[in-house]
């Protein structure tokens, strides 16, 4: 089974980027990816929040105030961006969270699943702060729909998911590392 990301994680990601320069950070953390994530706003593990209470615009400024360097990347720089291993690491977290639903394309709901289960990311810390975990989360999902299957849907065993696993989180790993296939 391929993964791929989905054009909507595609956009996250490039909006990853773009916080990261905004912050001036040259590598592009989880932290970024997850502001990136709420940039984007249309997408279901916003919405999945949002009916967790949780306010967007604040949620981002909390983050803001704790990564926020003294200025930007300039912006012919944006070149030298490079994902860190935590945002590797989520990425591939978002991965796996995808194969373990069955499915194809890594979505936001994915993405947010991984994030909290991130150990050094401040945006998972504030999540956590409010009583937000996976299991939370993933039940919210569940119960609404948000790009999971239903919970009738038999899930693949984990042996199964170990050489695709394997092969698809190698394929990230190896096209994130290449700037001229960052995001792709």
């Amino acid at each position: 089974m391929e993964i791929k990301f989905s054009a909507e994680l595609q956009t996250i990601l490039c909006y990853a980027r773009d916080e990261a320069m905004r912050t001036g950070s040259y590598g592009l953390g989880a932290d970024h990816i997850a502001l990136g994530l709420l940039r984007h706003r249309d997408n279901d593990a916003c919405r999945v929040l949002t009916a967790c209470g949780v306010d967007l615009e604040a949620l981002k400024q909390a983050i803001d105030e704790r990564i926020f360097a003294d200025r930007a990347v300039p912006w012919q720089d944006q070149g030298r961006i490079r994902p860190t291993r935590g945002a590797a690491a989520l990425v591939g977290g978002a991965a796996y969270e995808a194969l373990k639903q069955g499915g194809h394309d890594i979505f936001s709901t994915h993405l947010l699943l991984s994030l909290v289960r991130h150990e050094e990311s401040t945006a998972a810390d504030l999540l956590r702060d409010r009583q937000l975990d996976y299991a939370s989360l993933y039940s919210l999902m569940r119960e609404r729909n948000f790009a999971l299957p239903p919970s009738e849907t038999v899930l693949p065993r984990i042996e199964d998911l170990l050489g695709p696993l394997g092969e698809q989180l190698t394929r990230l790993w190896s096209e994130a590392g290449d700037p001229t296939n960052l995001y792709s």
